[in-house]
């Protein structure tokens, strides 16, 4: 609850000072919705039997809320604007669920609450209540299965959401460092394995968990981490979606002298003829719109020819060319220092050129040349 309540202060501070930022602001929605999740569970876990009826009902909403709203997230830093218009029905369970656990709390006389909140819902033995306590139980069993599906359903779709972007900037940008959602992928397969956990937890119920610090500190340590890690990357990740439309829009443009190329060249050979000759993997910052633009042709074109003839992504293609020049660079000015080379060589960072070099050629500069 505090690691949540934290991250959306912060969050919150940012968004007040520096502007409109649709990932930050879903992101602050999220941590928002997580910091009354847990703080239903605090209230139940420290028996404030005063405050159950309003925070178990805000818990019962804002427990089925959470994996939309991380999904909501995921779909901002991904997708276009127009994909985010429909996602209010996401979050329809969640408010008929939240709905329905506070009108059942409304309409139990003052005896029953007491003994509802006290003793029933710690034992979870709906049975031994009146009918409401019975509807109670369907609903808080209702509430698991569908805790269950929107878990396996956000992190399937979510986990195609980041990969389908990443594939866009790696078909675009021949520099991804900072661009891609590199953490968020790695993150989605911790986020697996501890929704698993989050699923039996949750069929397990909160009851079993009072009274036990060694049984709370499991999920507590588990989860204040995963969402702390969360809260991190998300607050350190400034290049999204929109920054991406923004320059594909802006470096759409063909100019008005082009080379001349042989009539029966395909558009593969003449990309190579014209990276090649011109040596165009060796500029910063090169994107596949440059390349195009060099071309006089569209730069869908020059990507899905990339991808389909050369069987690999606009990315990967430039950045061997600049890799294959570093290694002559280093084979014949063995004095350079491997940041003269990485920026004679095309790459926006050191970092970025270890990286690629390791990937490419499966070993290090110096494990190459040892």
């Amino acid at each position: 609850m505090f690691a949540c309540g934290f991250w959306a202060i912060l969050i919150g501070c940012t968004l007040y000072f520096d502007g409109r930022n649709r990932g930050y602001l879903t992101l602050l929605l999220f941590m928002v919705m997580a910091t009354l999740l847990y703080a239903g569970h605090c209230a139940f876990l420290n028996h404030f039997y005063s405050d159950m009826p309003l925070l178990d009902s805000l818990y019962s909403f804002a427990n089925l809320a959470v994996y939309p709203l991380f999904y909501v997230y995921i779909v901002s830093l991904t997708s276009p604007e127009s994909q985010l218009r429909h996602t209010w029905l996401y979050f329809i369970p969640s408010a008929v669920i939240g709905i329905m656990v506070s009108a059942i709390y409304i309409m139990m006389p003052p005896q029953e609450l007491d003994s509802f909140v006290r003793i029933i819902s710690y034992n979870e033995n709906f049975g031994s209540g009146t009918g409401l306590c019975k509807m109670m139980g369907y609903t808080r069993l209702s509430a698991k299965i569908v805790f269950a599906v929107e878990v396996v359903a956000v992190l399937f779709a979510g986990s195609r959401k980041i990969s389908a972007y990443n594939k866009s900037i790696e078909d675009y940008y021949a520099d991804t460092e900072g661009k891609k959602l590199t953490a968020f992928q790695w993150y989605m397969y911790l986020l697996t394995a501890c929704s698993l956990a989050s699923i039996i937890f949750n069929f397990i119920g909160r009851s079993n968990f009072d009274g036990s610090a060694w049984m709370m500190a499991i999920p507590s340590l588990l989860f204040t981490s995963l969402l702390f890690g969360l809260g991190f990357i998300g607050f350190r990740q400034s290049f999204t979606i929109e920054h991406f439309e923004q320059e594909e829009s802006e470096n759409e443009i063909i100019p008005e002298s082009c080379p001349v190329f042989r009539q029966e060249s395909s558009l593969v050979e003449r990309i190579e003829e014209v990276v090649t000759k011109r040596q165009l993997y060796l500029r910063h910052n090169l994107k596949v719109s440059d390349l195009a633009a060099e071309l006089c042709t569209n730069r869908l074109y020059v990507s899905t020819a990339i991808n389909e003839e050369m069987g690999i992504s606009f990315s990967d293609y430039i950045n061997r060319k600049r890799v294959n020049h570093a290694i002559d660079l280093m084979r014949t000015n063995p004095q350079m220092t491997i940041y003269e080379i990485a920026d004679r060589s095309g790459f926006s960072s050191d970092k970025s050129f270890y990286r690629n070099f390791k990937n490419i050629t499966g070993k290090s500069p110096k494990e190459l040349f040892q």
